[in-house]
């Protein structure tokens, strides 16, 4: 068979390009660490390392979240926390301030640190996140929780919107609760309300300048007067006297008093109070017939629900002797919700509501953690899966890549001496 020199020395460059070419692939897996290059070098272990690696993808962008979650929740637990501090604080004040042994000035000095306090408070309820989100306005995140009123009052500036992150293919975290939720819907004896108007109303019944009592008695006669509004308003009040004690409604207005005389005199029998209205002092007389005590207490005004510094509705009550001339101080009753022991209720209520609120902030925060060990694990899983895909295994591509060395120079070195023949030699 005769063979072509030319055709010799081509087929023996294509093995030679082909074999440098594999020594180049293997040295690029080694230099890499990768056992993939290219999806022609396995299908289906590419197709399976491209799913591992949208896998990883996904499971760091929920590790992101929830590292986001934990950092808003946090933020909102420490806010709580303070706040709870703060209202704490505010409430030993307000149990100080109703000691009678406090003067004006005393109660004056109280007041003013309540109302630094209740500053701060609003200033805790406009926290901002590390990002500058509002972490209680909701959904208007890049507005300002809280502000200020032309009434003086504090607005919710915010809405009732979640935020949320996805922290796992079935499972999303709240990362804040709503302002209104937080500090605007304590559960009090009249109704939900802000915590804010539950401290404006604390401070309202420590103004220096109103001496409100919870009680007032006098013996055998006591003389009554009303500050009253023109429209009905109905009053609830305990009168007691030498037979008994009793609940009496009455329906008054300016001008009207007369029915809480007739009112009292409708329960004489039970209590042994008499009453009889004065139409020119406006004064009702109160007599017990067995000249004992007589008791007023426990006042109820319809829509006097939280204390507050505007006109209030009240009834001043005296002792009085035979000629039905005043004795002694004054005392002004008026709705208890107006009185420092109502208030220090309501506070005590707003503490209970805003620990429960850092309880549902504490337990998201759980979730959030759980969820965190849980994409760890799988995180690892799947960079197992991935090095054990796409891997290069070092000491055989070393190995391969040494014989393949070999190879090609012994295969150079035998082209090389051939070379050195003549057609002639290759005759037969």
């Amino acid at each position: 068979m005769q063979v072509s020199t030319k055709l010799f020395n081509e087929q023996q460059i294509r093995q030679f390009s082909k074999l440098t070419a594999d020594i180049q692939e293997k040295q690029e897996k080694i230099s890499s660490g990768r056992a993939i290059l290219n999806a022609s070098d396995d299908p289906v272990a590419a197709v399976n390392l491209s799913a591992a690696n949208e896998q990883k993808t996904l499971l760091e962008r929920f590790e992101e979240n929830v590292y986001l979650a934990q950092n808003r929740l946090e933020a909102g637990d420490k806010v709580l926390q303070e706040g709870v501090s703060v209202m704490t604080r505010i409430t030993e004040l307000a149990t100080q301030a109703r000691n009678p042994t406090y003067d004006a000035f005393s109660r004056r000095a109280i007041l003013t640190e309540i109302t630094e306090l209740r500053e701060v408070l609003v200033d805790l309820a406009n926290t901002r996140d590390a990002r500058g989100h509002s972490l209680f306005a909701g959904f208007r995140d890049e507005e300002i929780a809280f502000v200020e009123g032309p009434d003086g009052k504090i607005q919710y500036n915010g809405d009732r919107g979640t935020h949320t992150v996805q922290i796992s293919e079935n499972m999303n975290v709240p990362t804040s609760l709503d302002g209104m939720t937080v500090f605007g819907r304590v559960e009090t004896a009249n109704g939900r309300r802000d915590i804010f108007e539950i401290i404006d109303g604390v401070a309202a019944s420590i103004d220096p300048l109103r001496d409100l009592d919870e009680r007032a008695s006098a013996s055998t006669k006591a003389a009554v007067t009303f500050t009253l509004p023109r429209q009905n308003q109905t009053w609830d009040l305990d009168v007691a006297g030498s037979l008994g004690r009793v609940r009496i409604t009455a329906v008054l207005s300016e001008g009207n008093e007369k029915k809480f005389a007739e009112a009292v005199n409708a329960q004489s029998d039970l209590t042994g109070v008499t009453a009889r209205y004065d139409q020119f002092t406006g004064r009702t007389i109160l007599t017990d017939t067995e000249a004992g005590e007589i008791v007023i207490e426990n006042l109820e005004i319809e829509g006097q629900e939280l204390s507050n510094y505007a006109g209030q509705y009240n009834l001043i009550f005296n002792s009085v002797d035979e000629t039905e001339q005043e004795i002694g101080e004054p005392r002004i009753l008026t709705d208890l919700d107006q009185l420092l022991g109502r208030g220090i209720g309501n506070l005590k209520s707003a503490m209970d509501h805003l620990s429960i609120q850092q309880a549902v902030l504490g337990a998201q925060m759980s979730k959030a953690e759980v969820q965190r060990g849980a994409l760890a694990s799988r995180k690892l899983a799947v960079t197992q899966d991935i090095s054990k895909l796409g891997d290069a295994d070092l000491a055989k591509l070393v190995t391969d890549l040494q014989a393949q060395l070999t190879n090609r120079d012994a295969a150079q070195q035998a082209f090389a001496k051939m070379g050195q023949q003549s057609l002639f030699d290759y005759l037969r």
